[in-house]
């Protein structure tokens, strides 16, 4: 064991008799310590552009809240420390196919649950991850919905990270997503994952910091829904949480103190781990109801299990205890990571007419190659060869589909033009919807060339429509509509409402003003179409 090593062992030692009660602030260095750089961790940062915030936003860090308490407060004492723990980690193969999408991770003192933490975060090595989402329980918190600090990087001993702030705009258009200041100060379940993301991921990465106040089952249904529209190809999730919490320290003891704790606090956890693995979000919460099981994190793993699709597989990647740990079950706490893998971006439903993620990602470079011709030289792209140059073309994509393609810029909304009928094929389609969007969306001035690197390409690509024969017919959220009266006609894409958090009366009332007719205008003598779409996000930068 190094000095450095068995100073920070006597001072977690001190830190944990006084009960994690001494809090050190630091802001950071800003001048991060270099990842490691082993050749078979390397992943190509060219395909993961930073997205920037607005040049009007000021920078302002979220300090480190448990620096020198539940970690090292010394930036090389905590590079050291976090890289031990990767090196030693051994997880197990994961159950499944594919790369990790997402992890449920303990978020106790490093002495206690860093290397629980470590075996799910070195699973991590060599995957292409440009932003993380991080759900933490506010533990002192005592608001309903979503809490984002109004920051642009979160600050550890290990330098600052930098905030999707266009990404976070979106989020916050949603009612259940406000800032709290109060709930982060000196809050630790997003900040205990950082350190370990920081020595696993090349730098460039960016983060959305969530924290998870109160919610019934309505709510988290519409957090995980408005959550998934973030997942893509490069986003990792990753649930914060502790499992049980034991003894009188916890106001907890369903079982008397002798030398069966450990087994039953095994069962206990696995019983909740059973509901986790199926997926069963309201299993979780009746699971907590019946038995008291005093799980922290339950807010971010029911978000996180509404956002997986069925394709993914849970892998128990590693289980201790501090009771384990320290010889002593008085008082314990459980530690539970746990690894989910899929094929494809957790916003992939898989149906019938999806295309493969390989085939938007295809679209996305022509919809770019489209931009930048249009922008700028001010001349749609009417040369599809010049265009696909070079680019073998799928067939699929050369069927007539409709879509659509939206423009946006530091998270704002700054063009958004399509066809809800399969006019042209489906190239065709992206890459003059792009241009249309840039130039001909009178909602907005024409994207100037200096603009493109600060936009991201949104492209929707719709299935047929079919009409219904009421309103109560239409699937907020999984469904775009389109509402025809009096020779008037508007659409909203599916992720509109999912975004605005708005219900079914609100999302009509809407697209009714949308069309010029007044709010109830969709009550009475109104038709209506609906379809569904699938959705590739990602920045113009290549």
């Amino acid at each position: 064991m190094t000095t450095a090593l068995r100073r920070w062992g006597l001072f977690t030692a001190l830190a944990a008799l006084l009960g994690g009660g001494l809090v050190l602030l630091s802001s950071g260095s800003g001048d991060p310590v270099e990842p490691r750089t082993d050749p078979a961790a390397a992943v190509d940062r060219s395909k993961c552009p930073q997205l920037r915030g607005s040049p009007n936003q000021s920078r302002r860090a979220r300090p480190a809240a448990v620096a020198g308490s539940w970690y090292p407060g010394d930036r090389e004492e905590l590079a050291e420390l976090v890289d031990g723990l990767l090196a030693r980690a051994k997880p197990p193969a994961l159950a499944g196919k594919g790369p990790v999408r997402a992890l449920i991770s303990p978020h106790a003192g490093f002495r206690f649950s860093g290397a629980a933490a470590a075996d799910g975060f070195r699973l991590l090595k060599g995957q292409q991850i440009c932003r993380v989402v991080v759900l933490g329980p506010a533990h002192r918190g005592g608001f309903t919905g979503l809490s984002i600090a109004e920051v642009t990087h979160y600050a550890t001993p290990l330098g600052d990270i930098p905030l999707d702030t266009g990404a976070i705009a979106r989020l916050r258009h949603h009612p259940l997503v406000k800032a709290h200041p109060a709930a982060h100060r000196g809050e630790h379940s997003i900040e205990m994952q950082l350190p370990l993301l920081q020595r696993t991921l090349p730098a460039g990465w960016s983060l959305v910091p969530i924290l998870v106040g109160r919610l019934d089952r309505d709510g988290i249904a519409r957090a995980a829904e408005l959550l998934r529209l973030l997942a893509d190809d490069r986003t990792l999730f990753v649930a914060s949480s502790d499992f049980t919490h034991y003894g009188s320290n916890y106001d907890y003891q369903p079982f008397p103190q002798d030398d069966q704790v450990a087994q039953r606090l095994r069962e206990l956890d696995m019983g909740a781990l059973r509901l986790i693995e199926a997926r069963d979000s309201d299993g979780l919460a009746s699971y907590r109801e019946t038995t008291g099981i005093n799980v922290c994190g339950q807010g971010p793993v029911r978000i996180l299990l509404g956002i997986l699709p069925p394709s993914a597989a849970a892998t128990l990647v590693r289980y201790t205890t501090s009771g384990e740990l320290l010889g002593d079950y008085t008082n314990s706490v459980s530690y539970l990571t746990v690894a989910f893998t899929a094929e494809q971006p957790l916003s992939f439903s898989g149906g019938p007419d999806d295309l493969p993620l390989g085939h938007l990602q295809l679209l996305h470079q022509l919809a770019r190659r489209a931009l930048e011709r249009g922008v700028t030289s001010g001349t749609d792209p009417s040369d599809a060869d010049a265009l696909t140059a070079g680019l073998e073309i799928p067939s699929a994509l050369k069927q007539k589909r409709a879509a659509f393609v939206t423009l946006r810029k530091y998270g704002a909304l700054r063009g958004c033009i399509g066809h809800l009928q399969p006019i042209d094929p489906l190239i065709e389609s992206v890459m003059g919807n792009a241009v249309n969007a840039a130039l001909r969306d009178n909602r907005f001035p024409p994207v100037g060339p200096a603009e493109l690197s600060e936009l991201t390409v949104e492209i929707s690509v719709l299935s047929a429509t079919h009409s219904i024969q009421q309103a109560a017919e239409f699937r907020v959220g999984k469904e775009g509509v389109i509402l025809m009266k009096g020779g008037r006609r508007a659409v909203f894409l599916p992720e509109v409402a999912a975004e605005r958090g708005w219900d079914r009366a609100e999302t009509l009332s809407a697209l009714s003003r949308k069309a010029g007719l007044p709010d109830d205008g969709w009550q009475s003598d109104a038709q209506f179409e609906v379809f569904t779409a699938q959705v590739y996000e990602a920045p113009f930068s290549p």
